[in-house]
């Protein structure tokens, strides 16, 4: 018949010959199988995206370029592809928990043993800051692990830290509006409380969530600036006084540098 010769074969693509994507639509999905692909692990190198898609490192590296020209990936010192701001910006790049401890794990382990006393890795979830990871100090009297322990965010120095990059319709879409809030965590108020927060790069915490206990805080930022986490030092009270919490911020703000560097 005139039209069989027409016919297209079993599983081809519209514009493809034989099934096989046409050039320009075989490279639109080989980025977006790049774009996946640092989506869900965090960080390609280059052999491991050609493997993945099958071309030569050469096509691959042009696709890469690509991508991070248009801010979609980023490439560090070590060669390595991460996910770049655009892909923040989008909200199509999330950490896991487990990363996010992995990665966190080495700076913590230096964070203690700077200072002697417990650290801790929180992130926020809605109104409530949650402890992910801890280590112990090493002083006999001391604040033990909160590993999985919840803490209210904007009395926690963690929760503080993460809690003051948001702006004033982001806390009322946590805390309800001016009506609805307490008083404590009034979204107009409650921003112009932070703005110390944002001023210092870090949160104070002296008693608020557990008496004789007192904590500072910093967020830990993406690539892309997003606050993914929070980095924390905890003493009692007796022995970490304010001036000893200053001490500890500026220790606290190298760990966090030493782990954004490696996000």
């Amino acid at each position: 018949m005139e039209n069989s010769d027409r016919t297209s074969r079993p599983g081809a693509k519209p514009g493809s010959a034989g099934g096989k994507p046409a050039q320009g639509l075989e490279s639109v999905e080989n980025a977006l199988s790049l774009l996946l692909l640092l989506r869900t692990q965090g960080r390609v190198r280059l052999s491991e995206a050609a493997d993945e898609l099958g071309v030569a490192r050469s096509t691959a590296h042009r696709l890469l370029s690509t991508l991070r020209g248009r801010g979609f990936a980023v490439q560090g010192a070590d060669k390595v592809y991460r996910p770049g701001p655009t892909l923040y910006r989008l909200g199509m790049s999330q950490r896991s928990e487990y990363d996010l401890v992995e990665t966190a794990r080495p700076h913590l382990l230096w964070l203690n043993g700077q200072l002697g006393e417990t650290v801790h890795l929180a992130v926020r979830a809605g109104a409530e800051a949650r402890i992910l990871h801890s280590i112990e100090g090493t002083h006999a009297l001391r604040v033990g692990s909160r590993t999985g322990v919840s803490l209210p965010a904007h009395l926690s120095a963690g929760g503080k830290a993460l809690l003051a990059d948001l702006g004033v319709s982001e806390l009322a879409d946590i805390y309800g509006t001016r009506r609805t809030a307490q008083a404590d965590t009034d979204p107009e108020t409650l921003h112009r409380t932070l703005e110390t927060v944002r001023r210092r790069g870090y949160a104070v915490n002296i008693g608020g969530t557990e008496r004789g206990i007192s904590a500072v805080g910093a967020a830990v930022r993406e690539p892309g600036g997003r606050a993914v986490a929070a980095m924390i030092v905890s003493a009692p009270s007796l022995r970490f006084t304010r001036a000893r919490l200053g001490d500890a911020a500026a220790v606290l703000g190298e760990a966090v540098r030493r782990m954004e560097a490696a996000l």
